[in-house]
């Protein structure tokens, strides 16, 4: 009989805790309600909308299996993004024991992604961070398996995994292409010139390039229509700092303060260091697996921003994995007992109290957002009313929430067309029937009328008609998309 882990079962079940805390205590938002609603449609319907998006659509495709067993609550999509959370730390210990053979090693990583506040952060959101996250660890898994064992069964999972990532998320093209250095490496390493043993690395490659060639028409399209309608802000010169410190202790920094940047500086040091010692003392080459999973994906990011910008720092999650796994056998090889776990015990600390602080800013139970303010429409519209959103970022939010049976429209001063909205509007999902551009085009003398707005995302209350007679105006603060948004419902009778 097999014998328990006790050190792993703690581990899942810290990262289980830690991860359901508070997952459904946050009002959907914009990106999530699109999740929600997407997955409703026709399946055909489904995949065509997802075309006139922006991502991969494996994510969709997985949560809508989930939804047929757990439904469409709040808590069942956000569960998944939890489940493959928890999944990513069981996974990321089978990768570290696989490829350097140490139960230290592979707990301690495990234990650091268990606790680190930016994986925990994005569990709270209904996307496909957390999928992307456990797809990409289990690919690496699978290459170590592969290499090791030879064996088709771990080049055919490898495969899978790889083509799995590709279809999540597009930034993890960075860690597949990192991977693949790395697998290129380790094969001219070991087989040299033995051309026949190269054919299982070269099929599996093959196979994930014959698996991408159905998505690589829609991928063009997408690719366009995001250089023609751009949102991500520019980089900056504290970017990289910034999402490295991120890295570590799990959580943003001010760079406006001298003593942040400061900080940044030294923890940049640190990871300068930290992959020295790993190169000079590990001597595994499966290192180098993890340095390129870590690295790439930054060196892409910065050099595809020279020329336009898609440095984000939510996409390096995906590359977070690498470098917790980076710090465990970085403190690990440490000879001095009493400083091993000194440091590894001071890095707990730090996630822990960052983790905790990060709760205590969001204050969500003073931030209802639009759970509340559409909980008051539920509350208080007549079917007979009429509803409008001010703001595109919050139009698909309120539908998901919204149980009155009145049609929500979208007020689009001057546009007439879906066509005329930027796609990260979420324009894959409206049509032309949900915009209205005249607030008086559906109302008539007696109605009353209710406008639901934001002042987030540059946005500020609608000018009503002159016949609007404003009743009543209610607000809930919100904690996205950054604090001080407010979700106003104002009540209007018309003369």
């Amino acid at each position: 009989m097999k014998k328990i882990n006790i050190g792993l079962v703690l581990t899942l079940v810290v990262a289980t805790v830690l991860r359901l805390y508070n997952l459904t205590t946050l009002a959907l938002w914009h990106d999530e309600a699109f999740s929600a609603l997407l997955i409703r449609y026709p399946w055909k319907e489904m995949f065509y909308r997802i075309g006139l998006d922006v991502h991969p659509p494996i994510y969709y495709v997985a949560l809508r299996l989930w939804s047929y067993i757990f439904g469409y609550s709040l808590w069942s999509l956000r569960g998944f993004s939890a489940f493959f959370g928890v999944l990513t730390v069981y996974a990321v210990y089978l990768f570290v024991k696989a490829a350097f053979k140490r139960e230290d090693i592979a707990l301690g990583a495990a234990l650091l992604v268990a606790i680190n506040p930016f994986q925990i952060q994005y569990v709270t959101e209904a996307r496909m961070y957390t999928f992307g996250t456990f797809v990409l660890i289990i690919s690496a898994y699978f290459l170590v398996k592969a290499f090791e064992t030879e064996r088709k069964k771990y080049w055919l999972a490898f495969a899978i995994a790889t083509s799995l990532a590709m279809y999540t998320h597009y930034y993890l093209f960075f860690s597949v292409f990192a991977i693949g250095l790395f697998a290129l490496y380790y094969a001219i390493k070991n087989y040299g010139s033995e051309m026949r043993r190269y054919k299982n690395l070269l099929w599996s490659y093959v196979l994930v390039l014959i698996l991408y060639i159905p998505w690589l028409k829609t991928f063009k399209f997408q690719f366009t229509q995001v250089q023609d309608n751009y949102w991500i802000p520019k980089i900056d010169r504290w970017s990289v700092w910034e999402t490295n410190f991120r890295l570590i202790t799990g959580s943003g920094a001010d760079t406006a303060k001298h003593s942040i940047q400061i900080t940044l500086v030294i923890a940049a040091l640190f990871s300068l260091f930290l992959i020295y010692r790993i190169i000079k003392k590990e001597q595994s080459k499966f290192k180098w697996l993890v340095l390129l999973c870590f690295i790439v994906p930054f060196i892409g990011a910065v050099l595809l921003s020279i020329k336009q910008s898609i440095y984000l720092d939510r996409y390096f999650l995906f590359a977070a994995l690498f470098y917790s796994v980076a710090l465990a056998m970085f403190i690990f090889e440490v000879q001095r007992v009493k400083l091993r776990y000194a440091l590894f015990a001071i890095l707990i600390l730090v996630s822990l109290i960052n983790w905790v602080k990060f709760w205590q800013q969001l204050d969500v139970s003073n931030k209802p957002g639009m759970a509340a303010a559409a909980q008051y429409l539920n509350n208080n519209a007549e079917s007979k009313d009429k509803i409008d959103l001010g703001s595109s970022f919050e139009y698909f939010n309120y539908k998901y929430y919204n149980h009155t049976g009145i049609k929500a429209l979208l007020y689009t001063p001057g546009i007439t067309s879906v066509h005329q909205l930027p796609h990260f509007s979420g324009t894959a999902l409206l049509n032309d029937d949900d915009l209205i551009h005249d607030f008086n085009a559906n109302t008539k003398a007696g109605d009353t009328a209710w406008v639901l707005w934001t002042n987030a995302f540059g946005g500020s209350k609608p000018t009503p008609p002159s016949n609007w007679v404003q009743i009543d105006e209610k607000l809930w603060q919100d904690v996205h998309p950054y604090p001080g948004t407010w979700i106003v419902v104002t009540e209007y009778k018309v003369k």
